[in-house]
């Protein structure tokens, strides 16, 4: 069992918290909120279909299976790391920053990567791309969560062009959000 405390705290969303794993600095632990676990198993589903059509992961953290720790369930995913050895920030971080238009390039492989790999997000949001800073460049920029199929019928998840349009129209919703925030990718 792996014990689990505040200090190792990596990240905060409404339905997870991040750990620092213990035991192996480029992996981390998400511990699901009470009342959230269908949302993670629906996540895992996602990230097994993913691991069966052997994607690439480098802009996708990857899922590595299942701990027990103290407070529940962890499940073990990369960890996204800065040259400095430390967990990489958010997008959202960087946002706020001077020279935030540097964003745009490793942005854009995202946007690619994830075309490419037919990796469907339920949104694109800033709190869940992790940024890999290397002495003040950023040089990727990686999806830690939030990932799967939300569709009734998920169609998308087996015909490659309804994939490629999904992906698009999300895109495009989360870079129309970045221009409200002032960061044009164009």
């Amino acid at each position: 069992m792996i014990s689990l405390n505040d200090d190792l705290i990596v990240g905060k969303g409404a339905h997870r918290t991040c750990y620092r794993h213990l035991e192996a600095h480029n992996l981390c632990i998400k511990v699901s909120h009470e009342g959230f676990s269908q949302e993670q198993d629906q996540e895992l589903a996602y990230y097994k279909r993913l691991s069966n059509r052997n994607i690439q992961w480098q802009l996708l953290a990857r899922y590595h299976g299942t701990v027990h720790t103290n407070i529940g369930t962890g499940y073990v995913f990369d960890l996204v790391i800065d040259a400095n050895n430390q967990p990489a920030k958010t997008l959202e971080h960087y946002l706020n920053q001077p020279n935030s238009e540097a964003l745009a390039e490793p942005l854009l492989n995202l946007k690619d990567y994830l075309l490419h790999n037919l990796v469907i997000t339920k949104e694109i949001k800033p709190r869940n791309i992790a940024c890999v800073n290397n002495n003040g460049t950023i040089e990727r920029c990686v999806v830690v969560d939030d990932i799967g199929n939300t569709e009734f019928f998920p169609i998308s998840n087996y015909v490659s062009s309804s994939a490629k349009r999904k992906i698009n129209r999300k895109w495009q919703r989360f870079e129309a959000s970045l221009n409200e925030l002032g960061l044009s990718l164009n």
